[in-house]
Protein backbone atom coordinates (compact mmCIF):
# COMPACT_ATOMS: atom_id res chain seq x y z
CA UNK A 1 0.00 0.00 0.00
CA UNK A 2 1.30 3.43 -0.96
CA UNK A 3 2.50 5.40 2.09
CA UNK A 4 1.29 8.68 0.61
CA UNK A 5 -2.22 7.29 0.33
CA UNK A 6 -2.10 5.98 3.90
CA UNK A 7 -1.05 9.40 5.20
CA UNK A 8 -3.82 11.00 3.19
CA UNK A 9 -6.23 8.62 4.93
CA UNK A 10 -4.76 9.39 8.39
CA UNK A 11 -5.29 13.12 7.74
CA UNK A 12 -8.95 12.47 6.88
CA UNK A 13 -8.54 13.66 3.29
CA UNK A 14 -9.04 10.36 1.49
CA UNK A 15 -12.07 9.85 -0.72
CA UNK A 16 -14.71 7.25 0.06
CA UNK A 17 -13.27 4.97 -2.63
CA UNK A 18 -9.75 5.37 -1.23
CA UNK A 19 -10.97 4.61 2.31
CA UNK A 20 -12.66 1.43 1.13
CA UNK A 21 -9.53 0.42 -0.76
CA UNK A 22 -7.34 0.86 2.32
CA UNK A 23 -9.71 -0.98 4.66
CA UNK A 24 -9.98 -3.85 2.21
CA UNK A 25 -6.19 -4.04 1.94
CA UNK A 26 -5.82 -4.09 5.73
CA UNK A 27 -8.23 -7.01 6.06
CA UNK A 28 -6.45 -9.13 3.48
CA UNK A 29 -3.63 -10.29 5.77
CA UNK A 30 -1.98 -9.96 9.18
CA UNK A 31 1.12 -8.52 7.48
CA UNK A 32 -1.01 -5.71 6.05
CA UNK A 33 -2.45 -4.99 9.48
CA UNK A 34 1.05 -4.89 10.96
CA UNK A 35 2.22 -2.55 8.21
CA UNK A 36 -0.80 -0.30 8.79
CA UNK A 37 -0.08 -0.03 12.53
CA UNK A 38 3.59 0.74 11.90
CA UNK A 39 2.70 3.57 9.53
CA UNK A 40 -0.03 4.90 11.82
CA UNK A 41 2.30 4.92 14.84
CA UNK A 42 4.98 6.71 12.84
CA UNK A 43 2.48 9.26 11.53
CA UNK A 44 1.16 10.09 15.02
CA UNK A 45 4.69 10.33 16.37
CA UNK A 46 5.53 12.93 13.73
CA UNK A 47 2.53 15.03 14.77
CA UNK A 48 3.88 15.35 18.30
CA UNK A 49 6.67 17.59 17.14
CA UNK A 50 6.72 19.58 13.90
CA UNK A 51 10.48 19.57 13.97
CA UNK A 52 10.47 15.83 13.45
CA UNK A 53 8.62 15.99 10.12
CA UNK A 54 11.69 16.53 7.91
CA UNK A 55 13.89 13.99 9.65
CA UNK A 56 14.53 10.55 8.27
CA UNK A 57 12.14 7.77 9.14
CA UNK A 58 14.79 5.92 11.15
CA UNK A 59 15.40 8.99 13.32
CA UNK A 60 11.66 9.39 13.91
CA UNK A 61 11.35 5.79 15.06
CA UNK A 62 14.26 6.18 17.45
CA UNK A 63 12.56 9.29 18.86
CA UNK A 64 9.37 7.31 19.43
CA UNK A 65 11.19 4.67 21.44
CA UNK A 66 13.10 7.26 23.43
CA UNK A 67 9.87 9.00 24.38
CA UNK A 68 8.47 5.63 25.34
CA UNK A 69 11.24 5.10 27.93
CA UNK A 70 9.52 6.68 30.90
CA UNK A 71 11.97 8.32 33.31
CA UNK A 72 10.46 10.38 36.09
CA UNK A 73 9.54 14.00 35.46
CA UNK A 74 8.18 14.83 32.02
CA UNK A 75 7.21 12.20 29.49
CA UNK A 76 5.26 12.44 26.28
CA UNK A 77 4.01 9.17 24.93
CA UNK A 78 4.21 8.84 21.18
CA UNK A 79 1.15 6.66 21.10
CA UNK A 80 2.26 3.85 23.38
CA UNK A 81 -1.43 3.08 23.49
CA UNK A 82 -2.74 0.59 21.02
CA UNK A 83 -5.31 0.70 18.24
CA UNK A 84 -8.33 -1.46 18.86
CA UNK A 85 -7.95 -3.33 15.59
CA UNK A 86 -10.85 -5.75 15.66
CA UNK A 87 -13.35 -3.39 17.24
CA UNK A 88 -12.46 -0.13 15.53
CA UNK A 89 -9.97 0.46 12.74
CA UNK A 90 -10.93 -2.51 10.63
CA UNK A 91 -14.64 -2.31 11.26
CA UNK A 92 -16.03 -0.78 8.08
CA UNK A 93 -19.03 0.63 9.90
CA UNK A 94 -17.33 2.18 12.93
CA UNK A 95 -13.97 3.17 11.41
CA UNK A 96 -12.82 4.57 14.74
CA UNK A 97 -9.22 5.20 15.71
CA UNK A 98 -8.34 4.88 19.38
CA UNK A 99 -5.44 6.13 21.49
CA UNK A 100 -4.99 4.60 24.94
CA UNK A 101 -2.54 6.03 27.50
CA UNK A 102 -1.08 3.57 30.05
CA UNK A 103 -1.26 4.26 33.77
CA UNK A 104 1.31 6.72 35.07
CA UNK A 105 1.99 8.26 31.66
CA UNK A 106 0.69 11.06 29.43
CA UNK A 107 0.35 11.67 25.70
CA UNK A 108 -0.14 14.49 23.23
CA UNK A 109 -1.79 14.20 19.81
CA UNK A 110 -2.71 16.59 17.01
CA UNK A 111 -5.84 15.80 14.99
CA UNK A 112 -6.31 16.37 11.27
CA UNK A 113 -8.00 19.76 11.82
CA UNK A 114 -5.09 21.06 13.88
CA UNK A 115 -6.71 20.49 17.28
CA UNK A 116 -4.15 19.65 19.98
CA UNK A 117 -5.04 17.25 22.78
CA UNK A 118 -3.10 16.24 25.90
CA UNK A 119 -4.21 12.95 27.47
CA UNK A 120 -3.67 12.10 31.12
CA UNK A 121 -2.94 8.72 32.70
CA UNK A 122 -5.34 5.84 31.89
CA UNK A 123 -7.23 7.94 29.34
CA UNK A 124 -8.66 6.80 26.02
CA UNK A 125 -9.55 9.00 23.04
CA UNK A 126 -11.51 7.69 20.03
CA UNK A 127 -12.36 9.50 16.80
CA UNK A 128 -13.46 8.51 13.27
CA UNK A 129 -10.91 8.00 10.53
CA UNK A 130 -12.56 10.75 8.46
CA UNK A 131 -12.50 13.19 11.38
CA UNK A 132 -12.92 16.81 10.29
CA UNK A 133 -14.47 16.13 6.91
CA UNK A 134 -18.13 16.66 7.78
CA UNK A 135 -18.07 16.58 11.58
CA UNK A 136 -15.70 16.75 14.53
CA UNK A 137 -16.61 14.22 17.22
CA UNK A 138 -14.35 12.57 19.79
CA UNK A 139 -15.13 10.17 22.62
CA UNK A 140 -13.20 10.58 25.86
CA UNK A 141 -12.76 8.23 28.78
CA UNK A 142 -10.40 9.90 31.22
CA UNK A 143 -8.84 13.36 31.43
CA UNK A 144 -7.75 15.57 28.54
CA UNK A 145 -6.80 19.16 27.81
CA UNK A 146 -8.04 20.49 24.46
CA UNK A 147 -6.88 23.35 22.26
CA UNK A 148 -9.57 23.16 19.58
CA UNK A 149 -8.88 24.61 16.14
CA UNK A 150 -11.52 27.16 15.14
CA UNK A 151 -14.09 26.13 12.55
CA UNK A 152 -17.49 27.87 12.80
CA UNK A 153 -18.96 25.60 10.14
CA UNK A 154 -18.10 22.35 11.92
CA UNK A 155 -18.50 22.44 15.74
CA UNK A 156 -16.29 20.21 17.88
CA UNK A 157 -17.99 17.74 20.24
CA UNK A 158 -16.51 15.84 23.18
CA UNK A 159 -18.61 12.85 24.27
CA UNK A 160 -18.19 11.31 27.72
CA UNK A 161 -20.24 8.78 29.68
CA UNK A 162 -22.00 11.57 31.65
CA UNK A 163 -22.03 14.76 29.56
CA UNK A 164 -21.41 16.16 26.09
CA UNK A 165 -19.46 19.33 25.26
CA UNK A 166 -19.89 21.53 22.17
CA UNK A 167 -17.25 24.05 21.13
CA UNK A 168 -16.15 25.95 18.03
CA UNK A 169 -12.59 26.92 18.93
CA UNK A 170 -11.34 27.20 22.50
CA UNK A 171 -9.15 25.79 25.28
CA UNK A 172 -10.54 23.66 28.08
CA UNK A 173 -9.92 20.67 30.35
CA UNK A 174 -12.22 17.67 30.81
CA UNK A 175 -12.03 14.93 33.44
CA UNK A 176 -14.55 12.12 32.98
CA UNK A 177 -13.37 8.60 33.79
CA UNK A 178 -15.97 5.90 33.20
CA UNK A 179 -17.25 4.40 36.42
CA UNK A 180 -16.26 7.41 38.55
CA UNK A 181 -19.67 9.15 38.30
CA UNK A 182 -17.74 12.41 38.10
CA UNK A 183 -17.53 14.90 35.24
CA UNK A 184 -15.45 18.07 35.50
CA UNK A 185 -14.56 20.69 32.93
CA UNK A 186 -12.65 23.95 33.17
CA UNK A 187 -12.75 26.64 30.51
CA UNK A 188 -9.51 28.50 29.85
CA UNK A 189 -10.47 30.45 26.74
CA UNK A 190 -13.60 31.08 24.62
CA UNK A 191 -16.89 29.44 25.59
CA UNK A 192 -18.40 25.95 25.61
CA UNK A 193 -21.87 24.47 25.95
CA UNK A 194 -22.53 21.55 28.30
CA UNK A 195 -25.23 19.01 27.46
CA UNK A 196 -26.61 15.99 29.25
CA UNK A 197 -25.40 12.79 27.60
CA UNK A 198 -27.51 11.76 24.56
CA UNK A 199 -29.34 15.10 24.70
CA UNK A 200 -29.47 18.30 22.65
CA UNK A 201 -30.64 20.38 25.61
CA UNK A 202 -27.98 22.77 26.94
CA UNK A 203 -27.44 22.55 30.70
CA UNK A 204 -25.19 25.59 30.89
CA UNK A 205 -22.71 27.69 28.92
CA UNK A 206 -19.24 28.24 30.36
CA UNK A 207 -17.21 31.39 29.93
CA UNK A 208 -13.54 31.98 30.63
CA UNK A 209 -12.41 30.71 34.06
CA UNK A 210 -15.70 28.87 34.67
CA UNK A 211 -15.60 25.43 36.29
CA UNK A 212 -18.48 22.97 35.92
CA UNK A 213 -18.91 19.58 37.57
CA UNK A 214 -21.47 16.80 37.56
CA UNK A 215 -21.11 14.58 40.61
CA UNK A 216 -23.51 11.70 40.08
CA UNK A 217 -26.28 14.03 38.87
CA UNK A 218 -25.51 16.95 41.19
CA UNK A 219 -24.32 19.98 39.24
CA UNK A 220 -21.76 22.50 40.46
CA UNK A 221 -20.62 25.68 38.71
CA UNK A 222 -18.08 28.16 40.03
CA UNK A 223 -15.16 30.40 39.11
CA UNK A 224 -11.80 28.63 39.03
CA UNK A 225 -9.37 30.37 41.44
CA UNK A 226 -6.29 29.24 39.47
CA UNK A 227 -5.13 26.96 36.68
CA UNK A 228 -2.65 25.13 38.89
CA UNK A 229 -4.45 21.79 38.78
CA UNK A 230 -4.21 21.82 34.97
CA UNK A 231 -0.44 21.51 35.26
CA UNK A 232 -0.74 17.72 35.14
CA UNK A 233 0.36 18.23 31.51
CA UNK A 234 3.77 19.21 32.91
CA UNK A 235 3.98 16.34 35.38
CA UNK A 236 2.82 18.47 38.33
CA UNK A 237 -0.02 17.29 40.54
CA UNK A 238 -1.64 20.29 42.23
CA UNK A 239 -4.44 20.02 44.79
CA UNK A 240 -6.35 23.03 46.09
CA UNK A 241 -8.77 22.35 48.94
CA UNK A 242 -9.39 18.81 47.63
CA UNK A 243 -11.08 16.01 49.65
CA UNK A 244 -8.83 13.13 50.67
CA UNK A 245 -11.02 10.63 48.82
CA UNK A 246 -10.61 12.56 45.58
CA UNK A 247 -6.83 12.69 45.98
CA UNK A 248 -6.66 8.93 46.49
CA UNK A 249 -8.76 8.36 43.38
CA UNK A 250 -6.36 10.44 41.29
CA UNK A 251 -3.27 8.81 42.78
CA UNK A 252 -4.62 5.39 41.84
CA UNK A 253 -4.76 6.48 38.20
CA UNK A 254 -1.48 8.39 38.19
CA UNK A 255 0.57 5.57 39.71
CA UNK A 256 -1.45 2.50 38.68
CA UNK A 257 -2.06 1.20 42.19
CA UNK A 258 -5.08 -0.01 44.13
CA UNK A 259 -5.63 1.98 47.35
CA UNK A 260 -7.75 0.53 50.16
CA UNK A 261 -8.77 2.56 53.22
CA UNK A 262 -9.44 0.33 56.23
CA UNK A 263 -10.98 3.10 58.35
CA UNK A 264 -13.82 5.00 56.56
CA UNK A 265 -13.40 7.89 59.02
CA UNK A 266 -10.16 8.78 57.25
CA UNK A 267 -12.09 9.59 54.08
CA UNK A 268 -13.96 12.39 55.83
CA UNK A 269 -10.88 14.59 55.73
CA UNK A 270 -11.40 17.50 53.33
CA UNK A 271 -9.53 20.57 52.24
CA UNK A 272 -6.01 19.38 51.46
CA UNK A 273 -3.80 21.75 49.41
CA UNK A 274 -0.45 20.80 47.98
CA UNK A 275 1.76 20.54 44.92
CA UNK A 276 3.86 17.53 43.90
CA UNK A 277 6.06 16.49 41.02
CA UNK A 278 5.32 13.20 39.31
CA UNK A 279 8.81 11.90 40.12
CA UNK A 280 8.24 12.53 43.83
CA UNK A 281 6.41 9.21 43.89
CA UNK A 282 3.25 8.12 45.66
CA UNK A 283 5.05 7.28 48.94
CA UNK A 284 6.35 10.84 49.28
CA UNK A 285 2.92 12.27 48.50
CA UNK A 286 1.17 10.09 51.09
CA UNK A 287 3.78 10.90 53.76
CA UNK A 288 3.34 14.62 53.12
CA UNK A 289 -0.45 14.41 53.36
CA UNK A 290 -0.22 12.35 56.56
CA UNK A 291 1.50 15.28 58.30
CA UNK A 292 -1.77 17.25 58.11
CA UNK A 293 -4.10 14.26 58.21
CA UNK A 294 -2.54 11.54 60.41
CA UNK A 295 -2.65 8.02 58.99
CA UNK A 296 -0.34 5.12 58.20
CA UNK A 297 0.00 3.15 54.99
CA UNK A 298 1.41 -0.16 53.87
CA UNK A 299 2.58 -1.08 50.35
CA UNK A 300 2.61 -4.70 49.19
CA UNK A 301 5.72 -6.37 47.77
CA UNK A 302 4.54 -5.96 44.15
CA UNK A 303 3.99 -2.24 44.81
CA UNK A 304 0.62 -2.33 43.10
CA UNK A 305 -1.53 -2.14 46.23
CA UNK A 306 -1.59 0.25 49.18
CA UNK A 307 -3.55 -0.07 52.43
CA UNK A 308 -4.22 3.08 54.44
CA UNK A 309 -5.08 2.69 58.13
Amino acid sequence: MNQELLYKYFKGNASIEEEESILQWVEESEDNKKKYLEERTLYDAILFNDRQIKRKRSIQLVSVFKWGMRSAATIIIAILGYFMVNDYIYNKEAKLQTITVPAGQRAQVTLADGTKIWLNSQSTLSYPANFGRNERNVDLNGEAYFEVAKNKDIPFYVHTNMNKIRVVGTKFNVCAYKGSKEFETTLVEGFIDIYAVHSNTVITRLKKNDFFANYDGKYKKTILPSYEYLRWKEGLYCFDDVPFSCILSKLEKYYNVKITVSNPELLKYEGFTGKFREQDGIEHILRTISKDHPFHFRINSEKDSITIY
